[in-house]
């Protein structure tokens, strides 16, 4: 059930939405501790929503190095087309 990832999906855009994502996490958050009363739930809510951003900023950090040095990122085992092609570098 492999599919091909649609035209308009490219390195810049994943880059912009994995950051954008992890600003909302982060003010979603931010709301979330003020807001919410239990200390179970706001525990949980920073757990889960720490771990998503640590973990988008890590992906946008992988396109970014993948973007400058090579041709090819993987995203969802696709290849997105990275800035390095201009150069002349390669790399698998």
């Amino acid at each position: 059930m492999l599919g091909e990832l649609p035209s308009w999906l490219d390195l810049q855009f994943a880059k912009t939405a994995a950051g954008i994502l992890a600003i909302v996490a982060l003010i979603i958050l931010v709301i979330a501790i003020f807001m919410v009363r239990s200390i179970a739930v706001r525990v949980i809510v920073v757990v889960l929503l720490g771990a998503s951003v640590v973990g988008l900023l890590h992906y946008r950090q992988t396109l970014e190095h993948c973007d400058k040095t090579g041709c090819e990122c993987k995203f969802f085992s696709e290849n997105l087309k990275g800035g390095g092609c201009a150069s002349g570098v390669q790399s698998r």
